[in-house]
């Protein structure tokens, strides 16, 4: 859902963003809709599903989006990422057979939205682009305020994953170092 846009987007498109691949979450977002509607933390995967990288980028990738990685992309990522290659942990939402949000509501809202993750605020923004197919990307809205919720996601990405992989060997403090320093080169 577009921040700040539930009626709009309820109302015009049917929330066509909700129903596709969701946004990477965070251990934060993941918290935040627990507690929000009140479930333990054992009850995890009944909301989400939890891939490693591995599996996410070979395996489901393809046939939640039709986008395959190529060769020569799993294997640079594979060679950066060493062990957390297989490891690492990507979080989505957990979806309905339709390929729809299990927090999305047959009246196109979101159930979740006061604590929807940071991801879908930032929606048509993305970390990959924008996606130019949303209504309000086509007719010129005014994304100021999801740019933020895009540099909010990718500070609070950057934590995430930083909190993963701090008990990995001295390899991935470097890559947590070079990672630092182009964050500070990111404007958005």
């Amino acid at each position: 859902m577009i921040a700040g846009r539930q009626e709009t987007c309820s109302r015009v498109c049917k929330a066509r963003c909700c129903q596709g691949p969701s946004p990477t979450l965070t251990v934060f977002d993941v918290a935040r809709i627990l507690r929000y509607i009140q479930a333990s933390p054992r009850d995890l995967t009944n909301y989400f599903e939890i891939y490693t990288h591995s599996e996410y980028t070979e395996n489901i990738l393809p046939t939640r989006t039709g986008t395959r990685l190529s060769r020569d992309t799993l294997r640079v990522l594979r060679e950066r990422l060493g062990d957390l290659y297989e490891s690492l942990l990507i979080i989505k939402l957990r979806k309905r057979e339709d390929n729809s949000c299990i927090f999305l509501t047959e009246d196109y809202r979101c159930s979740i939205y006061p604590v929807r993750p940071l991801g879908c605020r930032a929606y048509p923004l993305k970390v990959t682009g924008v996606d130019e197919e949303c209504l309000l990307v086509r007719y010129g809205f005014s994304l100021e305020e999801e740019q933020r919720y895009l540099k909010m996601y990718l500070e609070e990405l950057f934590r995430h994953y930083r909190m993963l992989v701090s008990n990995y060997i001295d390899s991935i403090e470097k890559l947590v170092r070079a990672v630092e320093l182009v964050w500070s080169t990111i404007s958005i």
